[in-house]
């Protein structure tokens, strides 16, 4: 009898498994896809937000540089300067140095510091629109606007020479 009940079991076929492996794969696949992307997104997020800190410490570095009290003006075409320097300028304003920072001088806010005679300090903020210019294009399946910022800024506060 038991003879009998083991010519009715098939052994599994190839085709069989290949078709459970490529299930796996695509459900793998999927996981993968979404893990790596969100670290390519908080990579590219983490890039900008550095790339506004760096240049808001050039602007508080050259306003320590200038003659005092430093210039509004000059301190913020040291924060433009940084960031042209980097890589958050869009590909279609990318062309050369001056495009770059035209590009920043329209979408970027710079507050510099405003230093009467004799003040002890200055304080440079950068605020860039980041939900405009997104360094990775955003995904359908993944709502980022749910975890990324919409700006990212940064404060940097040098001290001034006295006389």
């Amino acid at each position: 009898m038991s003879h009998s009940f083991r010519s009715h079991v098939r052994p599994p076929t190839s085709s069989h498994q290949r078709g459970v492996a490529a299930i796996e794969f695509a459900l793998v696949f999927m996981l993968l896809f979404l893990v790596m992307y969100a670290l390519a997104t908080f990579g590219a997020a983490f890039y900008t937000q550095q790339a506004v800190s760096r240049a808001a410490e050039d602007g508080a570095r050259a306003a320590t540089l200038l003659p005092q009290p430093p210039d509004p003006n000059s301190v913020r075409e040291a924060v433009f300067d940084s960031l042209a320097r980097s890589l958050i300028v869009p590909a279609s304003a990318n062309t050369d140095t001056a495009s770059r920072k035209f590009w920043i001088s329209a979408n970027v806010t710079v507050a510099p510091c405003v230093a009467a005679a004799g003040a002890t300090s200055c304080k440079v903020t950068v605020s860039y629109p980041y939900v405009n210019n997104r360094i990775l294009p955003t995904m359908p399946l993944l709502d980022t606007s749910r975890w990324m910022p919409d700006e990212l800024r940064s404060s940097a506060t040098a001290a001034l020479k006295t006389s």
